[in-house]
């Protein structure tokens, strides 16, 4: 448990150094993969019940939810415009560059929340963020492809990322299982 404590403390510091009223975020900028931040100190949470690390992966994961869900919609930080600190962030002008991977750890931290906050919000983030491979995004277009069962690598301003690498794929399969344990475990008994 020492690790998790020495590692979450240094979140805890950045997290510290970083936040102020209107950023509530570990480093001054966003890039891709931001859920594992918030659900690291939730994880800490729940290996040493320290209560910092709980409440600072509740604020930094709403603040990013805040940042991502926009009108009924996710809208992935852009791998080409990273969200900065001091930047006003309007995901209706982002160009492009959203990757499956970033949804995936969304769904999976949303899953992770939903289970210890019972909150009915992450559970409908968590629909919204699987319907966005099924077409329910920025384009309109189905990022799964059913013929051959994999993952477009993306969405760009204007068009799918045709590639289907394996990193689009295993994070669209993992998106699914998560989904697919979280109707099962809700299946009564």
């Amino acid at each position: 448990m020492g690790i998790v404590r020495e590692l979450a403390d240094r979140m805890v510091q950045m997290y510290a150094h970083e936040s102020d009223d209107t950023w509530l975020w570990f480093e001054s900028y966003m890039t891709y993969g931001n859920s594992i931040l918030p659900e690291a100190m939730l994880c800490s949470w729940l290996v040493t019940g320290d209560n910092k690390y709980k409440n600072i992966a509740k604020l930094s994961f709403d603040f990013l939810l805040s940042k991502t869900f926009v009108n009924s919609k996710l809208k992935i930080i852009s791998n080409k415009t990273w969200l900065q600190k001091e930047d006003v962030y309007d995901s209706n002008t982002v160009p492009g560059g959203e990757q499956p991977i970033d949804v995936a750890y969304t769904i999976m931290a949303l899953e992770k929340f939903s289970n210890i906050f019972k909150y009915e919000g992450y559970q409908r983030k968590m629909n919204i963020a699987f319907n966005w491979f099924l077409g329910d995004n920025h384009l309109e277009q189905i990022i799964y492809n059913p013929c051959t069962g994999g993952c477009y690598d993306g969405l760009e301003e204007h068009n799918v990322n045709l590639n289907q690498g394996a990193e689009s794929t295993v994070s669209y399969l993992m998106s699914r299982l998560t989904m697919e344990n979280k109707v099962v475990n809700t299946l009564p008994n």
